[in-house]
């Protein structure tokens, strides 16, 4: 039992409603009580792997409320108890960019403390660039039809300056719940996905919707929800992200791709973990839904009292210069025990970490089989979450990021497994495919006593550029980026121009935040001239009746790098 019971399940039972199988008349059977079933998977392995907008649903339902704010667990201070500091390294150099805030901190003046700006991601046509990222000022601790964590900014100077746009809208019964992905199209079309909690008095479920924008990011469309056609008991999305290519059976036509990981909880076939792909195109308008893969959740093992466990998450798509898509993930599992042992058997085996990646030549109608791209360790054992200081963490998963270099296919993601002198430490690993993805190549591409998390890779002409936060001696922060023309050698730049520190997130200045979050990813794109960059930030500081002195604040911000074309 893992993540299968979802927070939208969750949140039906408790707001009263009735889930329905077909006709209106035929009612399902009693269900366990919702406050009981929340707590149980905030107890296991679901409340650690699932993502803050996830489990701020689940937390609401394990309380009874519709209180937004978000509370600590046992769970919580046993991972807080066992995180440590830096250790050594080296400091963050030079600084050799201009850095630009791209959200504007005067709006946010509606909620005390809800000031938290972060996940970032980029589209962009010509001089026209939009920033898209979690906004936690546009809510009540509530939930409420105006709830809305979809921030954006738009450029129209190429990122020299920044408009704060405020919220995307929300499509009816619908609200935008974040982890926002942007791209665009041939066309200028920009595109806006994230997480969409959505409610009817049949079906409550956590959505993807997607917004259109065609005058440059200034306004968007209301989402198209592009999983309104599932039909599960109870359905939750997770971790969304985008691109567009070429139509493989017409070059002069875009198709749109979006993913994420899921989970359905069926009565008669027990949870599911998928991997869906949608497909547009037409764009945006329409989208079709198609499983790279889907993978028991749970199931009992033989002979004892555990479980095995599967989940994909961290999803991203690619598609090359013809057309074909790649969709690349993390895979969690874990195995079932041993046979034998006494008393209650042996223990179960340790969770395996790897990034996998599916392949479709059709534009997303049909996949061939996952491949193992590597297994993987995590970055930041054993509990996923570095310390930055006393009440201030970091939480990080392994996500992968893609990029071509030439023909090259190249994945990237953090990783904690290198050995020798840079054993002990999150690390970049780079892997490498010369054959469409059947067979991968792996090293190690940073190192040394400094921690790197959360890359965003994007390919050029010029070669191939990862984006990281790095981790100082002093347990700052500070982003880098490391060029290669050849996807071998690095040099690296220091991007911020300012160190920030970590924010007091445990517990957490800003109710609606998760424990322990500051972002799980970070954004780079090439604009075909120039690579664009955006991130959290938090040398900003804020002062209010709760924290005179000041505290760090959660900003966005944004820097570009000269660039040639794009791959």
């Amino acid at each position: 039992m893992r993540r299968f019971v979802t927070a939208c399940l969750a949140a039906v039972l408790a707001s009263g409603y009735a889930l329905t199988l077909g006709s209106a008349d035929t009612a399902v059977g009693s269900l366990p009580d919702a406050k009981d079933v929340a707590r149980q998977i905030l107890a296991t392995h679901a409340g650690h792997f699932m993502t803050g907008n996830a489990r701020v649903a689940l937390e609401m339902v394990a309380r009874g409320d519709q209180e937004l704010s978000h509370g600590s667990n046992s769970q919580d201070a046993r991972a807080a108890a066992g995180t440590k500091q830096a250790e050594g390294g080296e400091g963050p150099g030079d600084a050799s960019f201009t850095n630009v805030r791209v959200n504007n901190p005067a709006e946010d003046s509606h909620q005390v403390g809800q000031t938290t700006q972060s996940e970032t991601s980029i589209a962009a046509v010509g001089k026209n660039v939009a920033v898209g990222f979690n906004d936690s000022q546009h809510t009540l601790l509530r939930f409420t039809a105006g709830t809305n964590l979809n921030g954006f900014a738009y450029s129209r100077d190429g990122g020299a300056t920044f408009i704060d746009g405020g919220v995307i809208p929300n499509h009816p019964g619908c609200v935008n719940l974040g982890d926002p992905w942007l791209t665009s199209d041939r066309s200028g079309a920009m595109y806006y996905s994230s997480l969409a909690n959505c409610l009817s008095p049949t079906r409550f479920a956590l959505d993807i919707g997607v917004s259109k924008s065609t005058d440059g990011g200034k306004t968007w469309s209301v989402p198209v929800i592009v999983t309104s056609s599932i039909n599960a008991f109870s359905y939750q999305a997770d971790k969304d992200s985008m691109t567009t290519g070429k139509d493989p059976s017409n070059a002069s036509k875009d198709v749109i791709y979006d993913t994420w990981d899921d989970f359905a909880f069926d009565l008669f076939l027990g949870p599911v973990a998928g991997l869906p792909v949608a497909h547009s195109n037409d764009g945006g308008s329409t989208w079709s839904i198609v499983y790279a893969n889907k993978v028991p959740l749970s199931t009992p093992c033989p002979g004892s009292l555990f479980t095995s466990f599967a989940q994909y998450i961290g999803a991203m798509p690619i598609a090359d210069s013809g057309g074909t898509l790649y969709v690349s993930a993390e895979k969690i599992s874990q195995g079932c025990p041993v046979p034998g042992g006494t008393g209650k058997g042996n223990p179960p085996p340790p969770f395996v970490r790897s990034i996998v990646v599916f392949k479709s030549a059709t534009g997303g109608k049909t996949f061939g089989p996952e491949t193992t791209v590597a297994v993987i360790s995590p970055s930041a054992p054993p509990f996923d979450l570095f310390k930055l200081d006393e009440g201030k963490y970091m939480r990080n998963l392994e996500f992968p990021t893609m990029a071509f270099l030439g023909s090259d296919l190249l994945i990237a993601w953090n990783d904690g497994g290198a050995t020798g002198a840079d054993a002990g430490h999150s690390h970049i690993r780079l892997a490498r495919s010369t054959d469409g993805g059947v067979t991968w190549t792996t090293r190690f591409v940073t190192g040394g006593a400094n921690d790197q998390m959360q890359p965003a890779m994007s390919g050029d002409k010029s070669g191939v550029h990862i984006l990281y936060y790095q981790r100082n001696p002093d347990n700052t922060l500070d982003v880098k980026v490391g060029n290669s023309d050849d996807g071998q050698a690095f040099s690296t730049r220091r991007v911020t121009t300012r160190s920030f520190p970590g924010v007091l997130n445990f517990p957490q200045f800003d109710p609606i935040v998760a424990f322990s979050y500051m972002g799980d990813y970070i954004a780079n794109v090439s604009d075909g001239g120039r690579l664009l960059f955006a991130w959290g930030d938090n040398r900003d500081i804020v002062r209010d009746f709760l924290f005179p002195n000041g505290r760090n604040d959660p900003n966005v911000y944004f820097a570009s790098q000269a660039g040639q074309g794009t791959e």
